[in-house]
Parts: C-alpha cells; sequence; structure tokens
C-alpha cells in the first residue's frame, strides 16, 4: 500500500493511503494522531483543499488527497516558519529579560528563561528562533548575549537609543527593515519565570542608567539623569507603573519605606504609600546606591557570579548543539533513505522500459507433457568410458556376457532439433556435449559422463526392449561413412525425410553401439524379450514405429537403478523446454540458450525480476509479488503471451485488492499451463474494508475446476463467508495436493468440507496455520472420506468447546489405506486415537511429527517387544575419559524377516515435542539404530541418555532437543565432522538448554558451522557468551524465542559484523528485550561513535520483530521442514 510524506518542523513521517474508494486519500483521523495541532496542509507553494462527495460536502472525517512523490507540509495555528502574533510589551518601564529559548518554540515569549540583571539593563541570552516584527515601546539598556537568531522587520522602538548603552555579545543574526531610531523597551518580568534571577543587592552594582522617554508614554512628568544628555530631555518621560506593581502583591518592585532616606530621589516620593507604586527604575536605583555605600560584595564576587552565569550559558548552548545536530543527523539519514528508495523506483521504471522495446511476439501451446516427463526420457546404454597414455577417452570392449562383470553407463540424450514434433533430426554420437553451430538441429550425447547402472540384471530386463530399440533405429540408418538416424521422440520418420541431412560418427563410438546391441540382443533372447525388436531389413520404418517413448512410473522408477543416485537434479545437465505444439522436450544448455523459446521467455523472466522476483530454470517456477492492481494486469499480459513454459507460481498480493482484480488474474491462471500454483492474499483484519465482504473470495472457487496438481490458498480471513456458495456444475477436482495455509473459523468448516468432498484425488493435504482453527464433524468426516490421502498436516486446531479432538483421527484410520506424514501441530487430540493412528500406520509412516498434543504419548505399545527385539542392538561401548562415544564402531544393520515390516522402518523424520511414558525410551533406543533420519527432535521428560546414545547421525540434517543438559547431546556434537564424524546437521533448534554441559554447547558451536539456529528459554547471559565465540560464517538463520534478547546482546552481533554473512536473517520473538529493537530511528540514534558501522549492519531489512514472527510456524518452516 503507498504511504504519503508528511513533514512539520523537523518531523519526517510516512502514513499509509486508504484505498477503498476510486483514489487514495488520507484521513483527517489519523494525521491528527501524529500531528495534534494540524489545522492545514500545503503541498509546495499551494495549500491543500479536503475533499468532498459527489453532493459537495466534505467527508467525516476530512480527507486529504494522496500526492504521491511529494512531502505535505502540515500548518498549525500558528505560521509554520514565524510566528504570527507575538506578545504586546507592556508601556511600562522595565526590564526586557530574554534568556535561553526553546529552538523549537515559534513564539518569543517576554518572560520564558530570562536573567533579570540588578543594573536594570536588557540582558540576552541564547537565541535560535525566528522574530518577524519585533516592537517594544518602553526605555532602557541592551545588554545582548549570544544571538543566532533570524530578525525580519525589527523596527518600531526596539533598539536602546544613544542615550543608553549597549552591550553585545556574539552575533550570527540575518536582520531585515532594521530601523536605526527605535529603542529598547523595557516590561516586568513575569511573576513566575521559567528560568530568572531575581534581583539581589547582594549581587547589585551602580551603573549608569539612561531612561529616554517614549514618545507614546502618556505621562508627562520629566525625570533628569546625570547620564543623559541636554538633547535628549525633551523625550525623557515616565509614566506611571502598571496596576501589576501595585503594594500587596507578591512583588520585589513593590515600595518599602526605607528607600525614601534617599533625598536624591525624593522625586519619587509620589509614588509612595499614596499611591502603593514604585517606579522600577527607582528601585533599581536606590539598590545600586546602597549596595555601592555599604560595599556588600567585592568585584571578585561580582565576577564570580558573572563567571557562573557565562558557564550556564554555554552550558545550554552545547545541550541546545547536541539536540540539534542528533535532529539533523535522523533528517540527513531519513532523505538518503527517500532518495535510495527514488533511485530504486527510478530503476525499475527504467527496466521495464528496456524490458518492453526487447519484448517479442511468440505464441506457444497451452499444454505441457510436464507431469508425465518430470525427468528426460531419452537414453542409450554403452560401455564405460576408459583412457589411454595420452588422456583421451574410448568406450571399453565388453569382454564377457556377465552382467555382474561388465560396467555400463546411462547417457541421456539432448532432443535439440526443430523443437517440433516429427521434424527431422540428426544424431550426434561422436563425442557428448558437441553442438555444430551450422547445423545445430543435432540430436547428440549430454555433455555428462553418465550415471553407472547398480543393478544390471534387473535394469536390462526392465528397460532393455526399449534400449536395444533405441540403438537398432542407429543401426539400420548407418552408411559407409555417416549415419542417418530418425527423430528418437518419435521415430515415425520415412528414409526419405531421414536421408537430407548427415552426421559424420566416430568408428569408437559406432563400434560401442553395434557391442551394446549384440550384448542386449543376447541377453534378452533368452527371455523372448527382443522379439518384437527383431529387425526388418526390407522396411527398417516398421521397426522404428515400433517403439514408443518412456512414460510416467516407468521414467520415475529409472532413478532406482542408478548407483551414484543424482541428489542434485542435474538430470545429465538437460533443460526443460516446450515445443510450439506443447511436447516436452530435455536439451542442453547450449541449445536452450539457442531455442528460440528461450528468447521468448527472456523478456518475460525480466519482468518478473523487475518486481524483485526470480524464475527457477529448472522448475519452470515463478515467485513474484505484486504490489499493486497495475502491475498485476502487467504479470498476466505477459503470461499469456509468452508465459507458456512457467509450470509453477507462487504468487504473492500486496494491495487490498477488489474481487475484479483477482478474478483477473484467476482467468489468467486458469487459460495458462501452470499446474503447481501457491497464492498468499495478504489480507489482514487491518486492511480489510467493511464492505469488502461477501463473495471477495468467489474467483478462487474456479481454480478447484482448473487442472491443477496444487493448490495452496494463504493469507485469506474468512473463507467461508467470502466465497459464496458453491455453483451446481462445480464438478470433481483433479486436485492432488490442497493446501489450507488460514486459520478455519466455525463459519469455514463446512465450506471446506463441501470443497474437499469434490476432490476424491487428494493425496495432500494440510489445513490451519498459526491462527486458532476450529474442526467439527463435518470437517472430521470429509478429511476420513479421502482414500487416497498420504499426507495430513492438522495446525492450531481445536474444538468448539475447547475439548481435545475427537472423532478426526478415527475416521483417517477407516478411510485412508497409505498415510505417509502425519504432522499434529498445538492441536489436542485425543490420545487413544493418535496411539491407534500411528500404531496403524507404523509401518508407512515416513514423517511423524507431533509438537506438542498436549497428553502422553506411549511408544512401547506400538513397538512390540518382538520387533524390537528383531532388531540387533548396539554393542555397548565404554565411554573414555573425555565423555566421548566412540563413532568408528559399527552399528549392525537391522534384519527384517521376510513376512513382516517392523514398525517405523520407513521413518525419515521424527520429531515428539511431547511427554513419552516411561517404556518409550527403552523402545526408542531400540529403533533408532536402523532408522536413517533426515530430522529428529526430542522432549526431555524422561532419561533419554539410551536414545541419543543410540541415534545415528550420519544422514541427520536438523534436529531440535528440548530441556536437554549439553553433556547429553555429546554423541551428536561427536558426529560433526569439526570433531571426526561424517553428519549433515545443518538446522539446530535447542530449546532450555540446562546444566551441566552449557559450556560444552558453547564450545562446540564455536567450531561447528551450521546455516540455521534457532534457540529459545535462555538468559541473555549465556547468550552473551554464546554469540562472542559461535561461528557465523556460514549461519543464514538465526531465530531467537523467549529469551533475553537486549540490547548488549545485539550489540555483539553487531560488532562481529566481519563474520555475518549477507544472506543472514534474524528473528526475534517473544523475548524480554528492548521494545524498540529493529525500529529504524532507534537503529540510526544509537548508530554512534565506532559502533556505528555494527549496528548499521544490523539494521530492519535484516531483523523481524514479534509483529512479524510466529515462534512455533518458524521453527518448523525454518528448521524442521528446512523449507
Amino acid at each position: 500500500m503507498p504511504c504519503q510524506q508528511f513533514r512539520q518542523g523537523g518531523r519526517l513521517i510516512r502514513l499509509e493511503v486508504h484505498g477503498d474508494s476510486p483514489f487514495y486519500y488520507n484521513a483527517m483521523d489519523d494525521i491528527i494522531e501524529r500531528f495534534p495541532d494540524a489545522v492545514r496542509f500545503r503541498v509546495g507553494d499551494d495549500d491543500i483543499v479536503f475533499l468532498k462527495d459527489k453532493d459537495g460536502n466534505r467527508y467525516d472525517p476530512n480527507r486529504i488527497k494522496y500526492y504521491p512523490d511529494q512531502t505535505v507540509d502540515v500548518i498549525n495555528n500558528q505560521d509554520s516558519y514565524f510566528p504570527q502574533d507575538l506578545p504586546s510589551p507592556p508601556n511600562s518601564t522595565g526590564s526586557l529579560n530574554i534568556g535561553v529559548y526553546n529552538i523549537d518554540d515559534p513564539i518569543l515569549s517576554s518572560g520564558s528563561s530570562s536573567i533579570v540583571s540588578p543594573t536594570g539593563t536588557l540582558n540576552g541570552g541564547v537565541h535560535n528562533t525566528h522574530h518577524r516584527n519585533l516592537s517594544a515601546s518602553s526605555t532602557g539598556t541592551l545588554n545582548v548575549g549570544v544571538y543566532n537568531t533570524h530578525h525580519r522587520n525589527l523596527s518600531g522602538s526596539s533598539i536602546a537609543s544613544t542615550a543608553g548603552y549597549l552591550n553585545a555579545g556574539v552575533y550570527n543574526n540575518h536582520h531585515r527593515n532594521l530601523s536605526t531610531s527605535s529603542i529598547a523597551s523595557f516590561h516586568k518580568p513575569p511573576s513566575q519565570p521559567s528560568r530568572s534571577r531575581s534581583p539581589s543587592t547582594s549581587e547589585s552594582l551602580p551603573s549608569p542608567l539612561s531612561f529616554p522617554s517614549s514618545p507614546s508614554s502618556s505621562s508627562s512628568t520629566p525625570f533628569a539623569f546625570r547620564s543623559v544628555s541636554p538633547a535628549e530631555k525633551g523625550m525623557m518621560s515616565l509614566r506611571s507603573p502598571p496596576d501589576s506593581f501595585q503594594s500587596g502583591r507578591n512583588s520585589p518592585f513593590s515600595y518599602r519605606p526605607e528607600y525614601a532616606e534617599y533625598s536624591e530621589y525624593s522625586e519619587y516620593s509620589e509614588y509612595s504609600e499614596s499611591d502603593s507604586h514604585v517606579p522600577l527604575m527607582a528601585y533599581y536605583s536606590l539598590t545600586a546606591r546602597k549596595a555601592h555605600e555599604n560595599q556588600t560584595i567585592s568585584f571578585s564576587d561580582m565576577m564570580e557570579a558573572v563567571n557562573r552565569i557565562k558557564n550556564e550559558i554555554i552550558h545550554e548552548v552545547r545541550v541546545a548543539s547536541s539536540n540539534v545536530s542528533s535532529k539533523v543527523d535522523i533528517v540527513i539519514d531519513e532523505q538518503v533513505d527517500s532518495k535510495r528508495l527514488q533511485e530504486e523506483r527510478h530503476r525499475q521504471i527504467l527496466d521495464r522500459f528496456k524490458m518492453v522495446q526487447r519484448r517479442v511476439d511468440a505464441a506457444l501451446t497451452l499444454t505441457l507433457e510436464l507431469y508425465e516427463y518430470p525427468i528426460p526420457r531419452f537414453f542409450v546404454i554403452l560401455p564405460e568410458k576408459k583412457r589411454d597414455k595420452n588422456g583421451k577417452s574410448f568406450f571399453d570392449i565388453i569382454k564377457t556376457k556377465n552382467l555382474i562383470q561388465e560396467k555400463f553407463r546411462l547417457h541421456f540424450l539432448c532432443e535439440c532439433g526443430e523443437q517440433t514434433c516429427g521434424d527431422n533430426y540428426n544424431v550426434d554420437m561422436s563425442e557428448p556435449g558437441n553442438m555444430d553451430d551450422k547445423n545445430p538441429g543435432r540430436i547428440h550425447l549430454a555433455d555428462h559422463e553418465g550415471y553407472e547402472i547398480s543393478r544390471p540384471t534387473k535394469f536390462f530386463k526392465q528397460y532393455g526392449p526399449y534400449v536395444l530399440g533405441v540403438l537398432r533405429a542407429l543401426q539400420v540408418c548407418v552408411g559407409a561413412a555417416s549415419i542417418i538416424a530418425p527423430a528418437v521422440v518419435h521415430l515415425q520418420t520415412s528414409l526419405d525425410s531421414m536421408a537430407r541431412v548427415t552426421e559424420t560418427v566416430t568408428k569408437n563410438t559406432l563400434d560401442a553401439v553395434n557391442m551394446s546391441i549384440d550384448y542386449l540382443q543376447a541377453s534378452l533372447s533368452q527371455d523372448a524379450l527382443s522379439e518384437s525388436f527383431e529387425p526388418n531389413s526390407e522396411n527398417p520404418e516398421i521397426s522404428a514405429n515400433g517403439l514408443k517413448a518412456l512414460e510416467g512410473a516407468d521414467l520415475r522408477r529409472l532413478d532406482t537403478f542408478l548407483r551414484n543416485k543424482d541428489q542434485d537434479k542435474i538430470l545429465g545437465k538437460l533443460y526443460r523446454v516446450t515445443t510450439s505444439k506443447g511436447h516436452v522436450k530435455w536439451v542442453c544448455l547450449k541449445h536452450y540458450k539457442y531455442s528460440y523459446k528461450a528468447m521468448a521467455m527472456a523478456s518475460f523472466i525480466e519482468m518478473v525480476k523487475s518486481y524483485s522476483g526470480l524464475y527457477d530454470y529448472y522448475l519452470c517456477k515463478v515467485t513474484i509479488t505484486l504490489p499493486n492492481s497495475d502491475a498485476a494486469i502487467e504479470f498476466i499480459e505477459r503470461l499469456d503471451s509468452d508465459g507458456a513454459n512457467v509450470n509453477e507460481l507462487d504468487l504473492t498480493l500486496k494491495w487490498v485488492f477488489s474481487t475484479f482484480d483477482l478474478q483477473r488474474i484467476v482467468r489468467a491462471i486458469c487459460r495458462s499451463n501452470i499446474k503447481l500454483l501457491k497464492v498468499d492474499l495478504s489480507d489482514r483484519k487491518t486492511r480489510l474494508d467493511p464492505t469488502q465482504t461477501e463473495n471477495r473470495y468467489r474467483p478462487l472457487i474456479d481454480l478447484f475446476s482448473k487442472d491443477l496438481q496444487t493448490l495452496s490458498l494463504q493469507g485469506i480471513m474468512s473463507f467461508g463467508y467470502r466465497t459464496g456458495d458453491l455453483p451446481s456444475s462445480f464438478q470433481s477436482s483433479s486436485l492432488r495436493t490442497y493446501q489450507h495455509l488460514n486459520g478455519i473459523g466455525a463459519k469455514d468448516t463446512s465450506k471446506i468440507a463441501h470443497i474437499l468432498s469434490l476432490c476424491p484425488k487428494l493425496v495432500d493435504l494440510r489445513l490451519g496455520s498459526e491462527l486458532a482453527s476450529i474442526i467439527d464433524d463435518e470437517l472430521s468426516k470429509a478429511i476420513g472420506s479421502l482414500n487416497k490421502l498420504e499426507v495430513l498436516h492438522l495446525w492450531n486446531f481445536k474444538t468448539r468447546d475447547d475439548h481435545p479432538v475427537k472423532g478426526l483421527l478415527s475416521n483417517v484410520i477407516k478411510g485412508t489405506i497409505h498415510l505417509r506424514e502425519l504432522v499434529v501441530i498445538n492441536t489436542p487430540v485425543d490420545s487413544l486415537e493418535l496411539q491407534d493412528v500411528v500404531e496403524n500406520f507404523s509401518r508407512t509412516l515416513e514423517v511423524l511429527i507431533l509438537d506438542p498434543i498436549y497428553s502422553e504419548f506411549n511408544l512401547a505399545t506400538i513397538i512390540p517387544k518382538q520387533s524390537a527385539q528383531s532388531a540387533p542392538k548396539p554393542a555397548t561401548v565404554p565411554p573414555s575419559k573425555t565423555g566421548w562415544r566412540d563413532s568408528t564402531q559399527q552399528r549392525p544393520a537391522h534384519q527384517a524377516t521376510p513376512y513382516t515390516v517392523p514398525p517405523f522402518s520407513k521413518l525419515r523424520q521424527l520429531h515428539l515435542n511431547t511427554d513419552l511414558s516411561e517404556d518409550s525410551s527403552l523402545s526408542l533406543a531400540l529403533i533408532m539404530p536402523r532408522l536413517s533420519l533426515t530430522h529428529f527432535g526430542l522432549y526431555k521428560n524422561i532419561p533419554m541418555d539410551n536414545v541419543i546414545s543410540a541415534t545415528d547421525f550420519s544422514t541427520v540434517q536438523s534436529v531440535y532437543f528440548c530441556k536437554f543438559t549439553g553433556a547429553d547431546l555429546i554423541p551428536m556434537w561427536k558426529s560433526f565432522p569439526e570433531f571426526g564424524g561424517s553428519n549433515k546437521i545443518e538446522s539446530i533448534s535447542l530449546e532450555r538448554v540446562r546444566s551441566p554441559g552449557t559450556r560444552l554447547v558453547r564450545d562446540c558451536f564455536a567450531k561447528i558451522a551450521i546455516k540455521r539456529l534457532w534457540i529459545g528459554g535462555v538468559k541473555s547471559s549465556y547468550l552473551r557468551e554464546l554469540f562472542l565465540t559461535m561461528n557465523l560464517s556460514k549461519l543464514e538463520v538465526l531465530a531467537i524465542v523467549n529469551c533475553e534478547y537486549t540490547w548488549d546482546v545485539e550489540a555483539i552481533l553487531a560488532r562481529r559484523h566481519v563474520d555475518i554473512s549477507d544472506k543472514l536473517r534474524v528473528f526475534v520473538a517473544c523475548n524480554n528485550q528492548c521494545s524498540d529493537i529493529g525500529d529504524p530511528n532507534t537503529y540510526k540514534a544509537d548508530a554512534r561513535n565506532d559502533d556505528s558501522d555494527c549496528y548499521a549492519r544490523l539494521r530492519p531489512h535484516q531483523v523481524w520483530t514479534d509483529t512479524s514472527v510466529n515462534d512455533m510456524n518458524l521453527r518448523h518452516k525454518l528448521m524442521v521442514r528446512m523449507e
């Protein structure tokens, strides 16, 4: 959602705009919360008017229009820069006391922060204000301290005349229209000044005083003083003091009888008790005269007082300067960030413009043979290569017919060419990976060393006829110096068309092909498997037409025969492309780049990257976040024109979309070739307009009728209410995977149950999120009716009355035949039903995660004694003095009986964060040696030393341990390569680590290099010790949950910024922490001194706090499932 930037003085604040109308706007209520004194607004030199509806009336509350890329100035009841109404000076003699003024106060107060001098002078303190039209009408002497002001139109009796004296300090000001005829004014100090010093006779000094009369004075009584020149005597007059100087008020200027003894000032007697007034200057004169005669203060005391005042002024100046500097730094940083954001937007605009210029018109097919062909389907079997003395490779000669003694390799073929079904292809068998630039349309061996076949006997029984047919199709086309081969894809081309293009093949390769044919023919003849592929010398086309490409299950089973399995999914270094007629082909990288389909996808990929999206070339997957409706329209258009090759889409919507926006997106997806779809609508309660309720998600129903294989919905509120009724024409869906990762309310259960009843082919079902969800009998029965269900995930479910969920797992037992994954997160299920479902599917379960279930779980009843005893116990190795168990001890493999499968024998992920019965640890220890786990999690409520000692960590990739001591985990630490082991652990989750052994844990983390760490329930002292020495070189995710995470802990991480990877993300949740950790202004304000570079390393783009982190969801997504 766009944001509008507001400014008042030195403050810059961004407010999110509202988008529930045809235009964006900001509500007055939102602005008043940040600027309570806001009255009007201005953009540049233009005032902003409030928006009106179609009837000409203002909205309630008031609204202002959204001004993109502009800053709105907030105007209060005073002028934004200069005060409009200054307090009028009094029409009496007195002292104008100006002290240290607040730099943000736009109004000059005559009494704030004043320093009163006993000499009757005008003492100026420190100013950093803006003045306009400053005037006065009284007389006196102006003593100016330190000025840093901007004056305009300073006129009208405001400068001391030549009759007095002007004591000027330091000036750094700008004056405009400064009148030389002005005179300084004097008025009384306030009764309660904020920073004032009352006149004291002990600090008074006699000084010459001059009182030029104000022309506007109503008094005509002249007073002549020795210091006044005769030319100015005509101007000397003082009018009566104001009523504020009346006797009886708490004022230092009230009449005092002791002053009457001074005959020199007997003219003041008319202001004695009869009128209860004493002129201000009479008071000062009498006080100074008396002080002089009594000699009560020395010159050194006076200098000490002056120095004290000067030091206080200097201190105030430094404090004010420091505050100004810090605020200026914040403003500068915000301006830099704003400039960087503008540059990024400008770059995106330029990228899109370049992308539009390079757009190509290409119409691609609407269908893909994607699901049936997940790997390359065309391959040949040749003898293993050897190298001669010169290092040149050649195919070895088959010396025996014994399958066990001979070594063969499977080589995938690059299906290059014109990329159309049935076109002519040339086969280049000379060297793998060679592409002829002059004739690029030639099929050749992939640039890969091939895959060694682990079980050749079974392999040739399964694929021998197909391989023999491919090789014979090449053999029948052999000529004197070249070969002509049909397209391996379909092999339905006539001999006349095959003869148009030829390719020279080296003799060694042809010999290898002939040897492979003879060998396969001899091996398969005894099983009569090669009869259907006997060569037809009269018409070799008949032989070619009888060959069909492998499909579906045969291709997926091919991986089981390879000795070195393709764990990285390199697939012979081939890439998947789509032909103009919709067929899937696998080509090498050179042909992939050469193909015009890659050119057609180039502009589409650039558009995806312009929105910070990603494109996976191997999976043909797009991951993109759309910020507004315009971006969605552009994406839809490009998906229709250039996105036919997209097979998987991960889409996130980051604006308050309308139903029409969602409908356009859904229709575009239905027209595409997308088979796997993940949609995050990002709907939250705070961003939904009350009017956008019913039928908001109605277009999503169309996705269930599309030919999708996987559908994941996230970021949805009130799904059942906002989808409306399902259409009567809604047919059963072909979905195999459905993920509803949202909170399910009481009104959503019936709608989801209805949808599940129309998805009979569902294999994978995942329901719930970090929000609480409700489950009832209708939804339980719908889940239990899915007889093909193999994966079931339940997050945060409860019943309407908060009782344990009953009936759900019993229905699963009745309806499901083969359950592979059971994940129950924060769901109180019935303990007996859970016991039954785990026991019923213990021999098929591959993933079992219980975290937590709020009831005791008993493994002893699931693992019978005879099954546990059938597994050989690991040899007992006495611990050494260091406590390490000898990792060289070989574990005996479990020998299963031929008539039974041991419980949990297929288990790959085991997470038991729940109370276990006392017998469970013994049963668990018996099966752990024969489990090849990728994740292992355990909660310690009973002694678990035997379980940890029996666990084989060599295959484990992530672990979770709760309430364990550091000493309990010695076998795991020993399994790390840094300590001589061979495990593959990349993610560690530790919660409430206990003594003894906490130092051991810290020392181990200093040596091992992991990618993800989740730590919870520890104190700040432990975090400090851990982060001081921890190996951070490969750390990508750091999650700190329910800990004492304070500034000093984060400072340790910040100072180690050199060791931190650029990929590091820090998640902070549910901690006793500083409330401002993660706040941008706090990071900038604390970026001080030598730590500035460190704090900049951990700014909010790397830190997520409680508002965006769910601790349980975080642990499972980042650690357990490693997604």
